[in-house]
C-alpha cells in the first residue's frame, strides 16, 4: 500500500480536471425558488410569495447588496470532496430586467461571523460575476394580477470559483450584488408552495450596515453585524436558494489515507 497526502490527491485530481476542461454539473443545491413554472403571462417560471397563506410571510426578497451581506450554508457529505469551479446565485432589483454587474462572493469554512471560521475562498476584492441571465419573476399572492407582473425580474448569477477543492465539513457562501441600477437588490427565499418554514441546517442570515438611523429596521441595533432573519413579521425561518456547481468525488482514499491493496495476479 501506498501513502498519499490528502493535499496532493487533491491537487492532482483538481489539476486533471482543468486540463481535461471537464464541464460542470450542478453538485448541490439549497432549495427551490419557482413555485409555478411557466405560469406567467410570458411563459416565464414564476415564484410566488405565499403572504395570503400565511399571514405576515411578506418579504419578497433579502437585501443582498449593495448594502448588505447574505450567507448560507451547505455540506460536503462524509467521504466526498466538491470540486468547485462556479456558484449560482439568483437576485433581482425591482423595476428592472437588466442583467447585474457585480458580485463579492466568499466561501467560509464556518459561519462567517464566527471566530474560528476561515476564508478558503475570497471573492471579496474582485468581482467575480461570469454572466447574468434573465429567470423566474418573483410575484406575490396579494398581489392584483401576480402572474403576470413583471417588476422583479429574478437573474440567475454565475459566479467564478476556479477549481477549489473542498473536503467533508459544512461551509457558507456569503454574497454581495450591485445590480444595473442605484439601490439595494433581493435575493428571494426558498419558496415551497404548502410549506412556511424552508430553513435547514445553519440558518441564513444577513450583515447588516453600519449607519441605520431607522429604529423600525431590524438591523437598527445590529449595525455592522451579522443576524438571523424571518420572512416578513412571520415566525418562519427560511433558506435561500443558490447551486454548488463542479465535481462531487467519492472515493475511500479519502477515508483511510490509503491507495485500494492489488489484486493478487
Amino acid at each position: 500500500m501506498k501513502s498519499r497526502s490528502l493535499a496532493a490527491v487533491l491537487s492532482c485530481i483538481a489539476g486533471s480536471l482543468l486540463a481535461t476542461g471537464a464541464s460542470a454539473e450542478q453538485i448541490y443545491s439549497n432549495g427551490p425558488y419557482v413555485t409555478h413554472p411557466g405560469a406567467h403571462v410570458s411563459g416565464e417560471d414564476v415564484s410566488m410569495a405565499q403572504d395570503v397563506t400565511y399571514p405576515g410571510y411578506t418579504a419578497l426578497g433579502f437585501a443582498a447588496g449593495p448594502s448588505y451581506r447574505l450567507a448560507d450554508d451547505f455540506v460536503v457529505p462524509l467521504d466526498h470532496v466538491f470540486i468547485i469551479d462556479s456558484l449560482t446565485l439568483f437576485a433581482y432589483q425591482t423595476g428592472s430586467e437588466a442583467a447585474f454587474t457585480d458580485a463579492r462572493v466568499s466561501i467560509w469554512l464556518g459561519p462567517p461571523e464566527g471566530s474560528g471560521s476561515t476564508k478558503v475562498f475570497d471573492g471579496s476584492a474582485t468581482n467575480v460575476l461570469v454572466s447574468s441571465e434573465p429567470d423566474a419573476y418573483r410575484a406575490a399572492q396579494s398581489m392584483a394580477n401576480p402572474l403576470s407582473d413583471t417588476q422583479r425580474r429574478i437573474q440567475r448569477l454565475t459566479i467564478l470559483v476556479p477549481n477549489l477543492p473542498l473536503t467533508s465539513n459544512q461551509y457558507w457562501v456569503d454574497w454581495q450584488l450591485t445590480g444595473p441600477q442605484a439601490g439595494e437588490t433581493f435575493t428571494p427565499p426558498v419558496s415551497i408552495l404548502g410549506q412556511a418554514y424552508t430553513a435547514a441546517g445553519g440558518f441564513a442570515r444577513k450583515k447588516c450596515p453600519a449607519n441605520i438611523t431607522d429604529p423600525e429596521n431590524d438591523c437598527f441595533e445590529a449595525g455592522g453585524q451579522w443576524r438571523l432573519f424571518e420572512n416578513g413579521t412571520s415566525p418562519y425561518l427560511v433558506d435561500l436558494p443558490f447551486t454548488v456547481n463542479g465535481r462531487d468525488i467519492v472515493n475511500t482514499i479519502f477515508r483511510t489515507g490509503f491507495e485500494p491493496v492489488p489484486a493478487t495476479p
